[in-house]
């Protein structure tokens, strides 16, 4: 096979020999026939080789801990080098790998030299490692240990079960015979030392030897070995130590050999030394009691002796003597009974009866059990100190006291007693009362202390607490850190307190026994009074007072006064306490600084809010009214609803923390509850009714007069509850009603009207188990609420406070579902001003409505004015009535919402025309269709009221029924009033002192709208000086707050600057300050009026409207007027076709009207006239019901903006000498002079009630 292998691989191999095989020479063994063998052999060598470190790497691993294991490493790299030497060679065959074979050739060399140093300096460890015979011996030599570790450990098991039983005289014995077994020594003695504290000289006495019988014949002659010198070649003495570490015994050990081992006896001699200890003491212990027992017996014996011999004396004696006898029997009887009665007495004596040494550790001698139950422990514990000294349980503090009671003591006073403190087992204290007497020897020495401890600790407690309580109630009253005195029924001092004598100033003499009223002469009778109410069993405090002391010294006081009883029923006195509360003053007053603090914060809050918040409002204002898209309109839009939104929210929150503080203060001013009612649903209508919710409200019209109120306050309530209603109302009405509930007198004697509001809506409803979250701060019925309608949760929170103020209560009747009423009650006081209103004419009226509720206000309100009303619910059915009746003066007919198209109403028309003229029919319309109808129902003549119907325009509707003209909506009056405005604003020059660049924009712009002209702007208070230096200004619109000095210190400094006998600047207030107060304080520096941030176009021009009519006279007025101006009112007169004979007649010197001025400013309007008048009409009796308001209570800020607002009205209607008397009234304000103010409004009075009737009689005539 051989030969056919080597066959087959010459001929594989003989094409590539040259260039593949290495030349073999011709004695080469390869060239033979033992190429295969070559490599067979080779590779089984290499694999071989690869396997042996192999083999050694798992052994390393598998053994942990192997020592020298790099020699296996490194003998392992070496045997993997000479396999790859032999790998090497086979593949050498076919290729020529020379090179590479002297490279693991070296390689091999290089591992093969580091294992041999390795080796070398591994060798002599290799020679330190025991042989298998040496490990073998170490081995005995560690069992040989064991087996006598184990010996040691039984010899010493067998001797405590020996020895653990036995006790007294038999444990000596037993202990030398089991410890010469237990050693194997040749005998074992144990001593006991007598009478000598050192050992070494002391006699002994044996008390037990025994001889090991294994060394019998060395020990037949020795019974007792004191010598070591007699044949023993080993000696072991061990003494016996007692607790006190003193020598009272000794162990000795003697043996002939010297095997022994001493220190292994030593350590098994030791274990058994503290037994063999216990034992002696006890031995003397009992030799002690023994020789007590003997004694006694002695005694009993030589007793009984002598009452033999008394007996034999007797015996001769006569019979009597038997008698003797017998009582000396009875005498050792009662002997006998009276030591049993001592033993059951020491026994239940309530203490420990001891006998001590008067050493350091008190040591006892005897001591009954009594002690247990007072420390814990067991009597015998502390005989002899064998468990524990008796003073280590003495309390650290009461150590040295009790140390001292024996040095104290002699034979002539020898007894004693003292109190100390033990410690228990458990760790507390107890108190012990130890009585004793100290027993002393013939030299006066003091040999024992004998006594009773008796535990006192619950009496110690008991009188700790009681001592206590003495002493609490002896400084009660004298350290007592108020004034307090305790005084008898005749106010007689009993007891008093140190501070009580301060206080008063009564000095440091006893006043115990004085009177009250002695020390106190001028006492007012109202104390002496609270004296006799409290001697009557009254309790009288006051939580403020103030008491003038006789020095004149002014001090607050809290005082209480209360009874003290010698029984149960009988008064002995009354005890008065007061307290010094000047701190408590004080902190109140901190307390309101604090408030001002909060008050200056929110009031900087307010203002950083606003002022950002008016460029935003003033920007989206100024946007809306440029060109826009229709996107861009609603950009405008939503944007303005936001900051509206942002603002109301601020308020809110201003005026919630206003009220959490308690410092909301409710104005007393002129209020109109019909005002108040329809102003809030007048301003919330268009957001109702673009949700095609209706509207209503009714006002009882027996509310029809003027309270005193805050108005301001009322209609944030009612927006608040109404804006709710319309929020949660998806579909149906709103209503709001207004009843008076009661009308009476307060305590004081004045009018109060009592007020009922309600809210009824047709909404969502609330569950009765949530109407409880109503009312409170930041909460809502549910979550989701916020999440649907939004809101806060402090509106409904605000407005029961506010309702609260008002002296009212607010509630809700609701169920889900079902829609709900919303009410709340408030008290106003009553004026005699009623807004009165003439008789009207009976009248037949149709109502047609299709809402119930709507139709059914309507019918009473109509029903109120004494008219005869029928009412329809529809059309069809109303043109019905009016067929049959044909005698209707008016029909009112109300449109449906988003109904109110002009088709609609020309078929209504069309449907009416031939039964009933145009005249006689009224169309009530929403207010989001009037915009689209308005030009379109002027242009048509047709009368027409804006939702929600208000009762002054339906009484005007029913007073000029029978004229011809078309009631206009308010808007319309406003227009005109804004174009007479604009016409005379361009030649005004105003200054704009404004801090923020945004809003110096925005209200530059705003003011160019209205028709100003003429602005700068100054950016602090510094700049507005210097401008006013450069030129004159007619108007500043002045902010409060700007940089480097304010508004109020820049109007100081414009007011002293001004000369007298010039005209001075009109200076207008612009704040973010929304809180109580500020307009006042605008007021106080000199400005003349005030405008709110953020401002708005509106709010703009009726501020400024009333500052040009107050503050500029007329001459200067028509100097304004420009020529245009003039040509165009002279253009209108001239096309006026008609004027009205009434105001021709009216020109003359008699009339409270100023004509031509009113002609001037508002040109010859006379529909325009007329509806000025009728609004003058309506608020000059709640101007000055204000006005009367402020005067009776004397509130000169009050005062001066009650005047202002009067002036304001009257001169824009050209009311002649009302301005005057006004200005009078604001000089006497200045000057705080009421009387004159007084006397001018008198008059006042008497001027308005001659306008007011001359506007009667102007407005009823044709």
């Amino acid at each position: 096979m051989q030969k056919v292998l080597l066959s087959n691989l010459g001929d594989w191999r003989s094409p590539l020999r040259e260039s593949f095989f290495a030349p073999f020479s011709a004695d080469d063994p390869m060239s033979g026939g033992l190429l295969g063998l070559h490599v067979v052999a080779n590779l089984l060598t290499a694999i071989a080789y690869f396997s042996i470190p192999l083999m050694l790497i798992y052994f390393v691993r598998k053994r942990h801990g192997t020592p020298f294991s790099q020699v296996f490493v490194l003998f392992s790299a070496f045997i993997i080098a000479c396999g790859v030497g032999h790998f090497l060679d086979v593949l050498k065959i076919w290729a020529p790998l020379s090179q590479l074979s002297v490279f693991e050739h070296a390689l091999t060399a290089a591992v093969s030299c580091y294992t041999a140093i390795e080796l070398y300096f591994l060798l002599p460890q290799f020679l330190s490692l025991k042989t298998p015979q040496e490990l073998e011996e170490v081995n005995e030599k560690l069992q040989l240990e064991m087996r006598e570790r184990q010996s040691a450990d039984k010899v010493l098991n067998d001797i405590v079960e020996a020895t653990a039983p036995v006790t007294g005289q038999d444990f000596f014995p037993a202990l030398v015979e089991k410890l010469t077994l237990a050693l194997n020594v040749k005998q074992i003695q144990i001593a006991e030392i007598l009478n000598s504290q050192d050992p070494e000289l002391s006699e002994t006495l044996t008390l037990a030897a025994w001889s090991n019988p294994a060394f019998a014949e060395d020990v037949a002659t020795i019974n007792e070995i004191d010598d070591p010198a007699q044949p023993t070649t080993s000696y072991l003495r061990v003494p016996i130590l007692d607790r006190n570490q003193q020598a009272i015994g000794i162990l000795r050990v003697f043996h002939s050999e010297p095997t022994i081992n001493r220190e292994q006896a030593t350590k098994i001699i030791t274990v058994f030394a503290s037994r063999a200890a216990a034992e002696i003491e006890r031995k003397r212990a009992l030799e002690k009691l023994n020789e007590a027992n003997t004694q006694l017996a002695n005694l009993n014996s030589q007793l009984e002796q002598k009452v033999t011999e008394r007996t034999e004396t007797l015996e001769t004696v006569n019979s009597s003597l038997q008698e003797k006898i017998k009582q000396s029997r009875l005498t050792e009887r009662a002997l006998r009974e009276s030591e049993d009665r001592f033993r059951s007495l020491l026994l239940n004596i309530p203490g420990a009866v001891f006998r001590c040494f008067p050493d350091e550790y008190r040591t006892m001698e005897f001591l009954s059990n009594r002690i247990e139950d007072i420390t814990g422990y067991a009597a015998t514990d502390f005989l002899n100190n064998r468990v524990r000294a008796f003073n280590e349980l003495v309390y650290a503090d009461d150590l040295q006291q009790l140390q001292a009671v024996a040095a104290n003591l002699s034979a002539a006073n020898a007894t004693y007693q003292v109190e100390y403190r033990l410690t228990r087992c458990d760790g507390h204290l107890a108190w012990v009362f130890e009585r004793g007497t100290g027993v002393f020897d013939a030299n006066g020495q003091i040999l024992y202390l004998e006594g009773v401890m008796v535990e006192i600790t619950e009496r110690k407690i008991a009188l700790q607490s009681l001592e206590q309580e003495r002493r609490q109630l002896r400084q009660l009253i004298q350290n007592m850190p108020v004034a307090m005195a305790m005084f008898d029924t005749q106010m007689r001092y009993v007891a008093y307190s140190d501070q009580w004598s301060q206080d008063y100033d009564l000095g440091a003499a006893d006043l115990v026994g004085r009177s009250h009223y002695e020390l106190f002469p001028e006492l007012p009778e109202q104390y002496k009074k609270i004296n006799e109410r409290g001697l009557a069993g009254e309790v009288i405090k006051s939580d403020e007072d103030i008491f003038v002391q006789r020095d004149g010294q002014v001090r607050y006081l809290k005082w209480v006064l209360q009874p003290w009883y010698y029984s149960q029923d009988e008064v002995g006195g009354v005890v008065i306490v007061s307290q010094d509360i000047k701190d408590l003053v004080l902190g109140r007053e901190a307390a309101l600084e604090a408030s001002r603090l909060k008050s200056s914060f929110l009031a900087n809050m307010s203002h950083e809010i606003r002022t950002p918040m008016n460029g935003i409002l003033g920007i989206a204002e100024l946007l809306k009214n440029t060109k826009l898209s229709s996107q861009q309109q609603n950009f405008v839009q939503t944007l303005n609803n936001s900051a509206q939104h942002l603002l109301y929210l601020i308020n809110d929150i201003l005026d919630f923390s206003k009220l959490e503080a308690g410092e909301m203060r409710l104005e007393k001013t002129a209020l109109d509850i019909v005002d108040c009612v329809e102003s809030v649903a007048a301003l919330l209508a268009v957001q109702a009714h673009n949700k095609r919710v209706e509207l209503l409200t009714f006002v009882d019209p027996q509310l029809n007069q003027i309270l005193i109120g805050d108005p301001v306050r009322l209609r944030q309530i009612l927006t608040n509850l109404v804006n709710n209603a319309i929020k949660f109302t998806p579909e149906g009405s709103v209503v709001v009603r207004a009843i008076l509930v009661d009308f009476g007198q307060s305590p004081e004697g004045e009018s109060e009207v009592t007020v009922r509001i309600e809210i009824t809506d047709t909404g969502i409803g609330i569950k009765s188990e949530d109407r409880h979250r109503l009312f409170q701060s930041f909460s809502q019925v549910d979550p989701s609420t916020t999440r649907q309608y939004g809101g806060t949760g402090l509106g409904l929170a605000i407005a029961k406070q506010l309702v609260t103020l008002m002296e009212g209560e607010i509630g809700i009747d609701s169920n889900a579902g079902e829609g709900s009423t919303f009410w709340f009650t408030a008290v106003f006081k009553g004026l005699d001003a009623v807004l009165g209103q003439p008789d009207l004419e009976l009248r037949d009226i149709l109502v047609i409505d299709a809402l119930e509720v709507s139709r059914e206000l309507i019918v009473e309100y109509l029903t109120a004015y004494d008219m005869s009303v029928d009412s329809s619910s529809d059309l069809i059915e109303g043109l019905v009535q009016i067929e049959q009746h044909q005698n209707y003066d008016l029909v009112l007919y109300s449109l449906p919402i988003f109904c109110g198209q002009q088709e609609q109403i020309r078929t209504v028309l069309n449907r009416l025309k031939d039964v009933l003229p145009r005249e006689q029919l009224v169309v009530v319309i929403s207010q989001v269709d009037y915009p689209s109808l308005k030009d379109w129902l002027h242009k048509q003549k047709i009368r027409h009221l804006i939702k929600p119907l208000q009762q002054q325009s339906l009484w005007r509707l029913l007073r000029n029924l029978d004229r011809a003209e078309t009631i206009a909506p308010e808007e319309n009056n406003l227009s005109l009033a804004s174009q007479r405005f604009v016409r005379r604003s361009p030649e005004i020059k105003i200054l704009l002192a404004e801090d923020t660049p945004v809003n110096q924009l925005v209200i530059t712009n705003q003011l160019e709208i209205l028709g100003f002209k003429k602005i700068d702007c100054a950016s602090n208070g510094k700049a507005v000086l210097e401008m006013l230096q450069a030129k004159p200004y007619d108007l500043i619109l002045m902010d409060c707050r700007m940089p480097e000095l304010d508004g109020y210190d820049t109007t100081g400094a414009i007011r002293k600057q001004e000369k007298e006998g010039e005209m001075p600047v009109v200076i207008v207030a612009m704040t973010a300050n929304a809180l109580e107060g500020e307009r006042e304080k605008c007021l106080s520096v000199g400005m003349n009026d005030y405008i709110s941030k953020p401002t708005t176009i509106e709010t703009l021009r009726v501020v400024l409207e009333r500052v040009l009519d107050n503050y500029f006279p007329e001459d200067e007025e028509l100097a304004i007027a420009t020529e245009s101006d003039q040509q165009d009112e002279d253009a209108n007169k001239s096309d006026k076709k008609d004027v009205d004979p009434q105001q021709q007649a009216a020109t003359t010197q008699n009339s409270p009207i100023d004509f031509q001025r009113l002609k001037h400013f508002y040109g010859e309007d006379i529909a325009f006239h007329r509806v000025m008048f009728k609004q003058l009409m309506s608020s000059l009796p709640q101007y000055l019901s204000g006005l009367e308001v402020a005067v009776a209570e004397e509130d000169l800020g009050q005062i001066l903006y009650e005047s202002h607002r009067l002036r304001g009205s009257v001169t824009t209607a050209s009311i002649k000498n009302i301005p005057v008397l006004c200005n009078a009234i604001d000089d006497a304000a200045h000057d705080e002079d009421m009387g004159r103010i007084k006397i001018l409004l008198a008059d006042l009075k008497e001027k308005l009630n001659n306008v007011l009737q001359f506007l009667e009689d102007y407005l009823t005539d044709e």
